[in-house]
């Protein structure tokens, strides 16, 4: 087996991956990045972003980001991991315009920064290839070797030769962001789907802790092309309507601020007027001047260029005529809810010299892209702090595949999540009776040998993985706290409980406890 031998081994070529790369450089370190596809167009940013989100302007107070993203996350978000992140993303920017990103150097929200970032990820690229001795793409990260507590380094399996190789370091960072495909999507997509939850099945299975894997995210988006509302609604003011074109948001959901809810009621408020009868739902965008109109195209080719190409071919005149909004399918990301994978403010994980950043690492709703990029930064950072001799000796790995269908496995479980944790037909509702039906069904799939071509029946079996993590903590927390990324027709009245759900696989049992970090 060939072996490489690093500083810092980063899994996934991302944003907070090439961050990464380019912070543990200045501090001396070799850097080996780790990436499944091509790192130029890989990741979420792979179609550009139109504003770096957590911010921190001139005037702004960290504390204020705290308490921002702590009502966003409807009480829960934790502190130590908001401060640290606010205070390196205008340090990540200025790398990034350094390197040729167009700032705007304007407001974009609460704690946005606007851009031009078409060719975002195209930077970041470049960065990490100028930072980083070794960039090896099309190679799957299949397990993580740990001794006692302690992290080595990462099995890799090369998608092209087909060979199993390991990468020996000093220090591991997970960066490969969230899950994607565990629920069957109804249109395209919202969140990548190559993001198959591979960095948090690789720490579920080497025993780090998990934390609030029961708050799926889902997003209210334009229906049938997927596309954010977010700017829409915030920058322009544009209000949510049904079908009876009431404003629904500020007659019923006046307690939570109405319009300027927290993303989880502006996520449920439209589910339920769905299921009560008053769909369709739309947001009004009527009234945009000629100026604002072409402002938000430009905001949208920027991020979400499908948008487009979705308002021509409809012949839509979205200045004269409301666009339909419906939430999506549930995902699990870090950037968005608190799920994720427990970090220290220095994220690291429970497991010593395993680091996770950015959509891999859970704690703080809504940090996005400013989020990734500080967090690399950070994890770095405390890579770089570490000292020690890794002499580790990997064993030999065979890989072998089984004679059923990865494709029939991943429908199975999409089909079974969907009916009975939480999807969309079940209107993102489930009970405990439901969700243990799941897990069963979950932990059947993971007990078949899957075949097919490596790469899908890799991610596969990580989407299984963290299946079967997401519904113990589902089951685990017995009462709705976040509707509808979290919400029980068992126990089914609103609660404010102040607690992080913290969970570890070891063996066959997940032990659970309650510490609000």
């Amino acid at each position: 087996m060939e072996v490489i031998n690093t500083d810092l081994a980063v899994i996934g070529g991302g944003t907070a991956g090439c961050m990464a790369s380019y912070e543990a450089r200045k501090l001396g370190l070799e850097t080996v990045i780790i990436d499944k596809a091509r790192l130029r167009r890989s990741g979420c940013l792979a179609p550009g972003v139109n504003a770096i989100y957590s911010y921190l302007h001139e005037g702004d107070d960290p504390e204020d980001y705290y308490e921002f993203v702590k009502f966003q996350g409807m009480g829960l978000a934790r502190k130590d991991l908001a401060l640290t992140l606010i205070r390196e993303t205008r340090y990540a920017v200025s790398v990034l315009e350094d390197y040729g990103l167009p700032v705007l150097h304007e407001r974009q929200g609460r704690f946005g920064m606007r851009i031009y970032g078409e060719h975002i990820k195209p930077i970041l690229a470049d960065i990490a290839v100028e930072s980083s001795e070794n960039i090896i793409e099309r190679a799957y990260a299949l397990e993580l070797a740990v001794e006692g507590n302690e992290v080595q380094g990462v099995y890799v399996f090369d998608l092209r030769s087909e060979e199993v190789f390991f990468v020996r370091a000093k220090a591991v960072l997970i960066a490969t962001g969230g899950a994607s495909g565990l629920y069957r999507a109804y249109t395209v997509p919202w969140y990548p789907p190559s993001n198959a939850g591979t960095g948090y099945s690789l720490a579920i299975r080497a025993g780090a802790e998990m934390e609030g894997l029961e708050f799926r995210f889902i997003p209210p988006r334009i229906k049938d092309v997927n596309s954010p509302i977010g700017v829409t609604a915030v920058g322009f003011k544009a209000p949510l309507k049904n079908s009876e074109r009431e404003e629904f948001m500020k007659t019923r959901y006046k307690e939570f601020g109405g319009e300027t809810a927290p993303i989880a009621i502006r996520a449920y408020a439209p589910s339920r007027e769905y299921l009560e009868g008053r769909f369709p739902v739309y947001i009004d965008t009527r009234g945009l001047n000629d100026e604002q109109k072409e402002k938000l195209i430009k905001l949208y080719l920027n991020a979400w260029p499908m948008f487009y190409l979705f308002v021509v071919a409809r012949g839509l005149d979205f200045s004269k005529e409301m666009l339909e909004v419906m939430p999506c399918e549930p995902y699990i990301s870090g950037s968005h809810t608190v799920a994720g994978i427990w970090v220290d403010e220095g994220r690291m994980t429970s497991l010593s010299y395993l680091y996770a950043a950015g959509d891999a690492a859970g704690g703080v709703p809504l940090k996005h892209v400013g989020g990734a990029l500080a967090e690399g930064i950070i994890a770095a950072r405390s890579a770089g702090r570490v000292s020690r001799a890794n002499d580790f000796r990997p064993q030999e790995i065979n890989v072998e595949f089984g004679d059923y269908s990865w494709k029939d496995a991943e429908e199975r479980m999409q089909f079974v999540l969907d009916h009975y944790a939480g999807g969309i037909s079940r209107y993102y509702i489930y009970n405990e009776a439901s969700a243990r039906t799941a897990l069963r069904e979950i932990e059947h799939l993971l007990g078949l040998d899957i075949g097919g071509e490596a790469v899908r029946v890799f991610e596969t079996r990580d989407r299984l993985v963290v299946a079967r993590a997401m519904l113990h903590h589902m089951i685990e927390r017995r009462e709705t706290r976040m509707p509808p990324f979290q919400m029980r027709s068992d126990y089914p009245e609103l609660s404010s409980s102040n607690y992080m759900l913290v969970s570890r696989f070891d063996g066959q049992e997940f032990a659970f406890r309650r510490d609000y970090v």
